[in-house]
């Protein structure tokens, strides 16, 4: 490899001593490396990568079953029925490393209040339902995608206030936060204090 770097660097016009033999190489050896872990990258990702499933079997000693996502994805939408602040749009099921997982696709009321509280009843409410019907226990990760939310009736928006950690509030306006009264309160009395250390600085 070093001979053939030194044969090219006349072509280059530089001169084929040590220092540019050297630097030539560590630049070879260094892109190599980088091509080399792009390539080891590549080939993980595809092998890794998530796959779609049209069913899942379930094993057992007398034979096995095979639920079809189809089934799975009527179990999902009959859930509506307990969370009305959500709406099914579709199901997929994919399988990542041998274990399969759900994406659901969900439009969403914030008429009902946050999405948090209800995802994560809903999320359970899924992964036991298909246990009961279906005797499905691999399937622990239902990731959700919202598509379209309904905001008009959200109480964030009609009140326009946001609650805060200590229970109290905070009023929005354009480009302006305002404070709750005792935190009014307690900075003028501190810009207070300081106009009045001012104010004996000056005498």
């Amino acid at each position: 490899m070093l001979d053939y770097i030194r044969s090219i660097l006349p072509s280059l016009n530089m001169e084929a001593n040590d220092f540019n033999t050297g630097y030539f190489f560590a630049l070879f050896v260094v892109g190599s490396t980088l091509l080399a872990l792009f390539i080891i990258r590549v080939i993980i990702k595809i092998i890794f990568r998530k796959k779609r499933c049209h069913s899942i079997n379930i094993q057992s000693d007398n034979g096995d079953a095979v639920i079809s996502c189809s089934a799975i994805m009527a179990v999902i939408k009959a859930l509506e029925n307990e969370f009305n602040a959500l709406t099914i749009n579709k199901v997929n099921l994919f399988r990542y490393r041998n274990r399969p997982f759900l994406e659901v696709y969900i439009d969403f009321d914030a008429s009902k209040g946050g999405l948090p509280s209800h995802s994560e009843k809903f999320k359970l409410r899924v992964i036991e339902s298909l246990d009961a019907l279906f005797g499905i226990r691999n399937i622990r990760k239902v990731h959700l995608h919202l598509r379209h939310v309904q905001l008009h009736n959200a109480d964030i928006l009609k009140t326009r206030k946001i609650p805060l950690d200590n229970n109290k509030t905070a009023e929005i306006s354009v480009g302006n936060l305002e404070l709750p009264d005792n935190i009014k309160k307690a900075k003028a009395a501190a810009e207070k204090k300081e106009k009045t250390a001012d104010d004996k600085a000056e005498k």
